[in-house]
């Protein structure tokens, strides 16, 4: 077959505390033409570091050694000037927040038209603007030649992304977390956009996630990188039949899938780079360690098509018994304890020649009820109105129709009457971080809640912090640090700890998981599941994930530019879905393996 990319023994090292630390060891991929291979694995693992690596993109002090072929062409050994020449006409890149790689202050006509008219000379060339952003599929794209980043959705902007990569028709497409944030339809149609045009053009993909279920649907070779090395490759098919590899396993295992009872999360985490094991660097985490394991890494070892390093691979099995179904039972009674009735939100908006204002409907007539110890899953596409419902409930925002804790309507208390049920509900934001002060300690953010309640003495209060990051399954020793530090997991955790320590009776959680890879996903959802159980905690989930909504949620309310489409128990609704939209986003969900 027809190589295009050919990478061999890649290595990748970065500066930390005054020396080179390894965080890509001894890559080897080859892509050959029309062919998508999937760089895999968690957060930290090196995964956009290689792909950097591969069109010398590292930042300064970086160091790089082996050879990366192009075509014919050693990038490694190429001069920057003809670095740039080969960047964009022979490989091109979409970054994973396209927002942040576009520029503002630019129509995106333009900077389409720049990436062309380097490569290839002349002016603006407004007729290849438009085809490629009609070979995108961005609607009406003639109207929207004048607009700018901010004026298109995450999807589209994602599409604009991959019109700039695709002008001048490369051989190599880079897509680096492409669809990491979106919601599974505008997901599953940039990834068919990409299946499309790789047929079209016979071009080679390499594509970097750790989103499994994406690679299982769309990739012909998968690489699996743990802590900087690759420890299985080859054939997709192969892969996800029969994983040889435990960290394959144990991986695939955690991606939640619509129906499935019990997610399995690795335990531990990965080491960081100046502190990699000598052995197989899984071995802490392995449930299958031997001695020999800890000595040295293992050699690759072939199993049909795919390769794995493991001294004690795992044998070949069903992989579909390894998933635990829902089990069919009668749906849960609860107490209501929270009721919404006719809830509309509108925002203020502009229109006609002298900004007249205008309501725009963000949420219309949502009705629903939550009972004590429930989870409602709710569920939608971006801009459907999701998180617009979350925050009117929690009272972040005005809206009309009612919402009653315990039969008592939020608009008729007032002052600290309405501070204190207020209280009782508490969100957990997508973005953690975003939600913590940068300036303050951990301890300090989880003991806020507990100041606002009233005074406790500081060694109870040290230890209340110390009980809650413990009871998330993080190291008490955390309470000192600053939330710059956490990874992903560890801020979404401590997000959770500050809202338990309120002691509130419902967590409206926003998005909690939509960021994180499977592995730290599985480990959330798991606790979350848990801590409902021992406490009688209510929750809210918003995503635009289905699966996770059906692994956590009792009932499911299905979100339609802002209308409540279809409710019910999650077994019946997965079952039997009523409204059209609802089996559109169960079909773009990640099934169990062997449906």
């Amino acid at each position: 077959m027809n190589a295009v990319l050919r990478v061999e023994n890649l290595s990748a090292a970065l500066p930390r505390g005054g020396r080179d630390v390894p965080i890509v060891e001894g890559l080897n991929l080859t892509i050959n033409a029309g062919e998508m291979l999937a760089l895999v694995g968690e957060s930290g693992s090196g995964k956009t570091i290689a792909a950097l690596s591969i069109m010398r993109l590292l930042p300064p002090g970086a160091t790089l050694t082996g050879g990366v072929w192009l075509g014919g062409q050693n990038l490694a050994l190429l001069p920057e000037s003809a670095l740039r020449r080969v960047r964009g006409r022979d490989a091109g890149m979409v970054f994973q927040n396209p927002l942040a790689a576009l520029n503002p202050s630019r129509t995106v006509a333009s900077q389409i038209a720049e990436a062309w008219r380097v490569h290839n000379g002349g002016g603006k060339n407004t007729a290849r603007v438009l085809e490629l952003l009609g070979e995108v599929g961005i609607p009406n794209a003639a109207a929207r030649l004048g607009d700018y980043p901010h004026q298109f959705s995450g999807g589209q902007r994602q599409r604009v992304m991959l019109a700039m990569a695709l002008a001048c028709a490369p051989k190599l497409l880079i897509a680096d977390e492409p669809t990491s944030g979106l919601d599974p339809l505008i997901a599953r149609q940039i990834m068919e956009l990409i299946a499309r045009l790789r047929r079209e053009l016979n071009m080679a993909v390499l594509f970097v996630t750790h989103d499994l279920s994406v690679v299982e649907a769309h990739a012909d070779a998968v690489q699996m990188l743990y802590a900087g090395k690759s420890v299985e490759w080859g054939s997709a098919k192969q892969f996800f039949t029969h994983p040889r590899h435990p960290y394959s396993e144990a991986l695939l295992g955690s991606i939640a899938r619509v129906g499935q009872a019990r997610l399995h999360n690795i335990p531990g985490s990965l080491p960081e780079p100046e502190a990699r094991p000598p052995g197989c660097r899984f071995a802490p985490r392995c449930a299958h360690c031997q001695p020999d394991c800890e000595a040295a890494f293992p050699p690759p070892s072939q199993f049909g098509a795919t390769t794995a390093a493991c001294f004690y691979p795992r044998p070949v099995q069903d992989r579909h018994a390894g998933v635990e179904a829902l089990p069919v039972t009668a749906p849960r009674r609860f107490i209501t304890q929270l009721q919404v009735q006719h809830l509309s939100v509108r925002y203020a908006g502009k229109t006609g020649w002298f900004g007249a204002k205008a309501a725009m409907p963000a949420l219309r007539d949502a009705s629903f009820s939550l009972g004590r110890g429930e989870c409602l899953g709710v569920v939608g596409e971006s801009g459907s109105g999701k998180s617009t419902l979350g925050r009117a409930i929690l009272q972040m925002l005005p809206y009309e129709g009612q919402v009653l804790l315990e039969d008592t309507d939020f608009a008729a208390l007032h002052g600290a009457a309405r501070c204190a049920r207020r209280r009782r509900l508490q969100l957990v934001f997508q973005d953690p971080r975003e939600s913590m002060n940068p300036r303050l300690r951990i301890g300090e953010i989880i003991a806020e809640p507990l100041r606002l309640q009233g005074q406790l003495p500081q060694a109870a209060l040290r230890e209340k912090v110390e009980t809650l990051l413990r009871r998330v399954g993080l190291n008490a020793q955390l309470a000192g640090l600053f939330p710059g530090t956490l990874s992903g997991g560890q801020a979404q955790r401590v997000a959770i700890a500050r809202a338990l320590a309120a002691s509130p009776d419902i967590i409206v959680l926003d998005e909690p998981t939509s960021s994180l890879d499977v592995s730290t996903q599985a480990m959330l959802l798991n606790l979350l599941k848990d801590i409902a159980y021992t406490d009688a905690l209510s929750y809210i989930l918003i995503s635009h994930d289905f699966a996770v909504v059906s692994y956590m949620a009792d009932r499911i309310a299905v979100l339609h530019e802002g209308r409540i489409v279809e409710l019910n128990d999650t077994a019946a609704l997965i079952a039997a879905p009523r409204h059209a939209y609802t089996a559109a986003l169960i079909a773009a969900a990640p099934q169990p393996r062997g449906v």
